[in-house]
C-alpha cells in the first residue's frame, strides 16, 4: 500500500543551498556524471551523493571543482577529497545488494547493511533515507521515525520526508498523528499526491467519508492512473453505499495495476453486500459467485491476506459451501488469531451442525477477544443448551443481555434464558459459582 513509491534516485543531486550556481550549471553536473571525461575522477559529497570532476581547487573555506561543462563550489565541509573511486564502487556495490533484499522482501537484512553505511558515513542522507524505508518495511517504526528526523536535522529541505512519517503513523494506527504528518507535507508541497492519498484513507478510518473523497480526489486528480488512490476511493464509495461508483472505481484500480490487492478485496466486499441484499435470487448468488472471485483473487495476489480468507469464508457460506467456509475461516484464523467475528461465524457454523464442544471453544476465543460480541454469547448458550449444561447456558444468555439489553433479539433470548433455568431447575439470580441448581 504505502511505501510502494520509491524514492527518486540518480547520481547526482544538486542542493542548490550548496552551491554557487551558474546558469547552465545544473546541465553541466548532469552530463559529466554520466560521460566523464578522461581523467576524471569521483568527487564526495557529505550526503553521500557524488560528481565526476576532471580537477580542483580549494579557495579558502571553498572547494571548487571543474566539471565538462564549467566549474561549481561547495562549502568545503560539504566535499571529501579524500575518498577514491574504489571505494565509490564499493559503495555502489552495498546499495545494490541491499536493495536486492528488498525486492526479495528481506527488508530488516537490506536495513543492517543500510545500517552500515550510515554508521560509517553519518552525513550519507541518500542511505539514511534508504535505511529509513527498509526499517518501516520490517515493521521497526520507532527506528524509522527517528532516522526519518534524523534526515529533517541534517537536510530540513529533503522532500516528501512528513509523508514517509505519516505512512509510518498509518500503518501503526496512529490516525491523528499521521493527519498531522500528511497536512504538514501538504502544506509544504500541494501536488504531493502521496499525502493526499494518505489523508484519504486517515479520514476513512475515521468514517470522515466526505473528507476522505476529498482528498483522494485530489490524488487522483494529480495522477489519473493512481491505483491505489483509485482503489481506496472504490472503498469510500462502498462504505458510503454508492456501489455502482465504488464497482467503477476498483475496475478502474485492477485495470491499472492488476498486481494490488487490495481492490480485488474491496470488490468482493461490494459484491457480498450485493448479493445479500439482493430480492432476485438469481442475481444473489451471480453476486455472491462475483465475490468469492475477487476474494480468491486477493487471497492469490498477497500470501498472507488474513481478512480476505475470512470473507471469503463468509462469502463462500452464502453460496451454500459451508465446508469450504469452514477451511477460509480456519486459514484466516491461522494467519491471525485475534480476529473474534471470525471466531465466531466458526462458532456458529459448528454448532448448527452439531460439534457443541466445538462451538463453545469457538465461542469462548470471541469473547475473550472482544466482551461486547454479543452474537458469540448467543451461540455459546444455544450450545450449553444443547449439551444440556444450563448453568451454563444461563450465563451465556445473562452476559449477552447484558451487553445487549435493548438488541431486537433480546425478548427471545430472554426467552431461552427463562427455559433452561427452567429445565435446569436453577434459581434466580445466579450465585457466583454459576447458579444453584442441577
Amino acid at each position: 500500500m504505502l511505501f510502494g513509491h520509491p524514492e527518486p534516485s540518480g547520481k547526482v543531486k544538486i542542493m542548490r543551498k550548496n552551491l554557487t550556481v551558474w546558469p547552465f550549471l545544473a546541465a553541466a553536473a548532469l552530463a559529466a556524471c554520466i560521460a566523464a571525461p578522461a581523467g576524471a575522477y569521483t568527487v564526495y559529497l557529505s550526503n553521500g551523493e557524488t560528481m565526476e570532476a576532471t580537477g580542483h581547487r580549494v579557495n579558502g573555506g571553498k572547494v571548487v571543482l571543474t566539471l565538462k561543462g564549467g566549474e561549481v563550489t561547495f562549502d568545503k565541509s560539504k566535499v571529501d577529497l579524500g575518498k577514491t573511486g574504489k571505494e565509490y564502487e564499493a559503495y555502489k556495490l552495498l546499495l545494490s545488494k541491499a536493495q536486492k533484499l528488498m525486492d526479495d522482501g528481506k527488508p530488516g537484512e537490506a536495513a543492517k547493511l543500510y545500517k552500515g553505511v550510515v554508521t560509517k558515513s553519518p552525513d550519507d542522507i541518500k542511505a539514511r533515507r534508504l535505511l529509513a524505508g527498509a526499517l518501516a518495511r520490517s515493521g521497526k517504526y520507532e527506528e524509522a521515525v527517528y532516522e526519518y528526523r534524523r534526515i529533517q536535522e541534517q537536510d530540513p529541505s529533503s522532500k516528501h520526508i512528513r509523508t514517509r512519517l505519516g505512512d509510518i503513523y498509518y500503518l501503526q494506527g496512529e490516525y491523528y498523528e499521521a493527519i498531522d504528518q500528511y497536512l504538514l507535507a501538504v502544506d509544504e508541497d500541494g501536488d504531493d499526491r502521496e499525502a493526499h492519498l494518505g489523508l484519504g484513507m486517515c479520514y476513512s478510518k475515521q468514517e470522515m467519508y466526505e473528507g476522505a473523497k476529498a482528498e483522494l480526489d485530489k490524488a487522483v486528480a494529480l495522477k489519473p492512473d493512481y491505483a491505489e488512490a483509485h482503489s481506496a476511493l472504490g472503498y469510500v464509495y462502498f462504505k458510503k453505499s454508492e456501489f455502482d461508483n465504488a464497482i467503477k472505481e476498483l475496475q478502474a484500480a485492477v485495470k491499472q495495476d492488476g498486481k494490488l490487492p487490495e481492490p480485488h478485496y474491496y470488490l468482493g466486499l461490494v459484491y457480498g453486500v450485493m448479493g445479500v441484499e439482493a430480492s432476485d435470487s438469481k442475481k444473489r448468488l451471480d453476486y455472491f459467485d462475483k465475490s468469492i472471485e475477487s476474494f480468491r483473487q486477493a487471497v492469490t495476489l498477497r500470501n498472507v491476506y488474513p481478512e480476505a480468507h475470512a470473507d471469503l469464508g463468509v462469502a463462500l457460506y452464502n453460496r451454500g459451501s459451508v465446508a469450504r467456509a469452514v477451511e477460509e475461516f480456519n486459514i484466516a484464523l491461522a494467519q491471525k488469531p485475534d480476529m473474534a467475528v471470525t471466531h465466531s461465524n466458526l462458532a456458529g457454523i459448528y454448532n448448527h451442525r452439531g460439534f457443541y464442544e466445538a462451538a463453545v471453544s469457538e465461542a469462548g476465543k470471541a469473547v475473550a477477544i472482544d466482551p461486547h460480541l454479543v452474537g458469540a454469547y448467543l451461540i455459546m448458550g444455544n450450545a450449553y443448551a444443547n449439551m444440556r449444561k444450563f448453568k451454563d447456558a444461563a450465563k451465556a444468555y445473562d452476559r449477552y443481555l447484558y451487553y445487549s439489553p435493548d438488541d431486537p433479539l433480546s425478548d427471545e433470548v430472554r426467552m431461552r434464558l427463562d427455559r433452561v433455568l427452567k429445565d435446569g431447575g436453577i434459581g434466580w439470580p445466579l450465585d457466583e459459582d454459576g447458579g444453584n441448581g442441577a
